[in-house]
């Protein structure tokens, strides 16, 4: 490193000027903090955090300064799912499951196709025929509310820290940010300044905004009040505090599309290198590392609800809600604005699969499909044994299914082999209602297509 450079960059930590966007994104990288103060909230919410001393000489935040009514446009469009309660006067009391209590039997679940008929309402509304551009659909989904909201969350941040502060942010100069962190997630560079280097600079992100209107912008940016934000030994600790609002508005936006019949529920990843106690490992994902979501989806891929995945800490329930574990009760809150009753189905993988949620699922309208673990279907199932149906002389494609009785919800698990065993347990299938046919596959040792 060249003298001159090793000068700019001691002259940039003295200014406090370096942050974690400014070198190449390394797992390694030390985070950046202005103020000791910055340092322990971004500890509050990790694990041992409880165990970390207070200094007694940090001073409180300063009062925040008057500000125009219309700087404290408050978003009533952001509103939090009604208050969840622990009381089990108010929450559905469910008796512990067990699994040896199910009788299988080899047979076919008797079904009556036409009982299974949507019901629900899939017609768009007029506002949503009406959008034809992307930025028509971005702007309905990021509505003018919450980049008001936004901005004077970032406004009050930075009268917070510096009553002086005298450039307030607009909500154009915040479409604008907004715009170019768009054009940096599909455009990589080594570094955030980088885009207005002399030398690589990114055009419409150079004509767009000044570099150090970005970094200042990028600074103060705020999606909610840090002083509301409660201890981590409170029993309404938010993990997500700093982003809930914008994830409350975004939820509240994307159900404003009806339900499609069928839906799909899985873990989506986030992906990120960045230090951070909520990060975690999904081996068989795409991005393995990242924050990692649980979202409701149509078949077609649209969500229509999503959770940020912040902890073993099992969140409250709704009166009502059943309590079958923090996976269950994961489900059971992303498809609480699923209307019920009209025949949706969902589907899931054995991650989710289990008897009591497929249950009261059914109970509600909502019927299931999904892959499940054989240990979950008890000792009674007569479905054959992986090391059996596994055989060279057992052709691909073999089928067998069994019923069983779960507090008078017919219930039919179906083995099928595949490049393995699949069990798949469902409330509306059975293997009778559809013969079965023939699909073309690519075998990949001798490439050809072949039936089976």
């Amino acid at each position: 490193m060249r003298p001159e450079e090793i000068e700019n960059i001691l002259k940039r930590l003295e200014n406090g000027e370096i942050s974690e966007d400014d070198s190449t994104d390394n797992e390694d990288d030390i985070d950046y903090y202005s103020s000791p103060r910055d340092r322990l909230m971004e500890l509050d919410d990790e694990e041992d955090v409880g165990n970390f001393p207070t200094d007694p000489n940090l001073d409180a935040d300063p009062p925040a300064a008057n500000v125009d009514t219309d700087m404290q446009h408050n978003l009533e469009t952001v509103e939090r799912n009604p208050t969840p309660t622990t009381s089990s006067q108010n929450n559905l009391q469910t008796a512990p499951f067990n699994s040896r209590n199910l009788v299988w039997r080899v047979k076919n679940m008797d079904l009556v196709q036409n009982a299974f008929q949507f019901a629900g309402n899939t017609e768009y509304s007029q506002e949503i025929m009406n959008l034809d551009t992307p930025f028509q659909f971005f702007s309905y989904f990021f509505g003018e509310d919450i980049l008001r909201f936004l901005v004077d969350e970032s406004n009050k941040y930075a009268f917070q820290k510096n009553p002086n502060f005298t450039e307030p942010v607009t909500v154009l100069e915040l479409r604008k940010f907004i715009g170019i962190l768009i054009f940096t997630s599909v455009y990589h560079y080594p570094s955030v300044r980088s885009y207005w280097s002399n030398i690589t600079k990114f055009e419409p992100i150079v004509q767009t905004m000044n570099r150090n209107r970005f970094d200042k912008i990028r600074e103060i940016f705020h999606m909610n009040n840090d002083s509301k934000h409660l201890p981590i030994d409170h029993p309404q600790h938010d993990r997500l505090h700093k982003v809930r609002p914008v994830i409350d508005y975004l939820n509240k936006k994307f159900i404003t599309l009806p339900f499609e019949h069928r839906l799909s529920l899985d873990e989506q990843m986030c992906s990120t290198k960045r230090k951070h106690f909520m990060k975690q490992y999904l081996p068989n994902k795409p991005h393995k590392w990242g924050f990692k979501l649980y979202v409701l989806c149509s078949l077609s891929g649209y969500a229509y609800s999503f959770e940020i995945y912040s902890g073993a800490k099992d969140m409250d329930r709704l009166p009502g809600e059943p309590d079958l574990g923090a996976v269950s009760n994961t489900v059971i809150r992303l498809l609480r604005p699923v209307p019920r009753h009209v025949n949706h189905i969902i589907y899931f993988d054995n991650f989710y699969t289990n008897i009591p949620l497929v249950h009261y699922l059914t109970n509600e309208g909502i019927y299931c499909l999904g892959t499940v673990q054989r240990n979950r279907l008890g000792k009674s199932c007569k479905l054959p044994e992986k090391r059996e149906i596994m055989k060279s002389n057992v052709p691909r494609g073999t089928y067998h299914e069994n019923v069983a009785s779960h507090e008078g919800l017919e219930l039919s698990v179906t083995s099928w082999k595949d490049n393995k065993q699949v069990l798949l347990l469902s409330t509306y299938f059975s293997l009778h209602l559809d013969p079965q046919a023939n699909t073309v596959i690519f075998k990949k040792e001798d490439s050809r297509k072949s039936g089976y």
